[in-house]
């Protein structure tokens, strides 16, 4: 769930990605003006017609006549880049399949795997788009479901532990309905409210909401991306400043820093439905999402040795966060990380692919 849906601009990003659909079937790079669709820096990679190198050290021949080129969705995260790169390496050096990575925010996604600009999105975020699983996989069947990525994600608020060891009351969201605790976490950008910190603007949130349906002394503010967020978890840990911000499981940085998630309100039917409807009446915690990958629906026929792999293609929470460290905590590119990842786990591999 990783996309910012207001009311009324679900229609401007839609717009949006419709004119990203139209520019992407007609070159190899697009771009827009980065609010909603961003297809930036990609790439089609030529396959080799013989042989390609496989595991470290070793030259396994691609399959032959795998059908076309496709192209998968990068979303703003470490975490779908991750996805894309190891299945990326996969296609093209075991089924001799080009593949161009686009990167684009999830709704802009869905219009392309609904006009088949895309082939699929590696990481879907299920609670942010119910409607989008109901008009593309249910009603128009333009969208195919390929099952579950692995991981079980949850988005939600978080503190740095140190801060609930000095005051325990913000556990829960109720602890912020005093103002003076709330300022504790106030900024020269929040004035005398305090922060709340978000990151990359396309990112689903409800957490305006959530601020403004419980009554909270709290200013929404974006960060502007995954990075931003990170850096200002490194900064209050070292610091020793209070920090309240939306993040998430599964990430490497939770490994690292000691986090505390702040108890919301269960989540109920009627958050659910209010989700659903996007009338700006959440006032829940953010459900917990078996993330899923989806296709479009004719991708099995114009190459089914790249859908079945697709399908078989999972990762483990523990898996996605060893990679995803390598990209933010070790300064290896995405497609550096996810060839030396393949590499190294030859039998992960070969069970997608068996």
């Amino acid at each position: 769930m990783r996309t910012r849906i207001r009311p009324s601009a679900r229609f401007a990003a839609v717009a949006v990605a419709l004119a990203f659909v139209a520019a992407a079937c007609g070159s190899d790079s697009t771009s827009s003006d980065g609010t909603t669709a961003a297809a930036s820096d990609a790439t089609t990679a030529a396959a080799p017609a013989e042989t390609t190198p496989a595991a470290a050290g070793d030259t396994t021949p691609a399959a032959a006549g795998s059908g076309a080129a496709i192209k998968l969705a990068v979303n703003p995260w470490t975490g779908s880049a991750v996805n894309a790169n190891v299945a990326k390496v996969v296609l093209e050096s075991k089924l001799g399949t080009p593949t161009e990575l686009v990167d684009l925010d999830e709704n802009a996604a869905w219009v392309g795997l609904d006009a088949g600009s895309l082939d699929a999105n590696l990481e879907i975020w299920p609670s942010g788009h119910a409607a989008d699983y109901k008009t593309y996989i249910d009603e128009k069947k333009s969208v195919v479901d390929l099952g579950l990525l692995g991981p079980s994600a949850k988005i939600g608020w978080y503190v740095p532990t140190f801060v609930i060891d000095q005051h325990p009351e913000l556990r829960t969201w109720e602890g912020f309905k005093d103002p003076a605790l709330a300022k504790l976490f106030a900024t020269a950008e929040s004035g005398d409210l305090g922060q709340f910190l978000m990151g990359d603007p396309s990112y689903v949130t409800y957490d305006e909401q959530i601020i403004k349906n419980l009554d909270l002394p709290l200013k929404y503010v974006v960060a502007g991306s995954e990075a931003a967020l990170i850096t200002a978890i490194q900064q209050a840990e070292t610091d020793q400043k209070p920090l309240l911000l939306q993040f998430w499981q599964p990430h490497w940085l939770q490994s690292k820093v000691k986090l505390t998630e702040v108890k919301l309100p269960d989540v109920t039917d009627a958050c659910l439905a209010s989700a659903a409807a996007a009338d700006g009446a959440y006032a829940c915690d953010y459900p917990i999402d078996p993330l899923y990958k989806a296709a479009n629906a004719g991708l099995e026929a114009k190459n089914k040795a790249a859908f079945d792999f697709l399908s078989k293609f999972q990762l483990t929470t523990d898996q996605q966060n060893e990679i995803a460290a390598m990209v933010d905590s070790d300064g290896q590119t995405p497609d550096a990380a996810a060839k030396a990842w393949v590499d190294a786990n030859p039998d992960v591999v070969n069970a997608w692919l068996g």
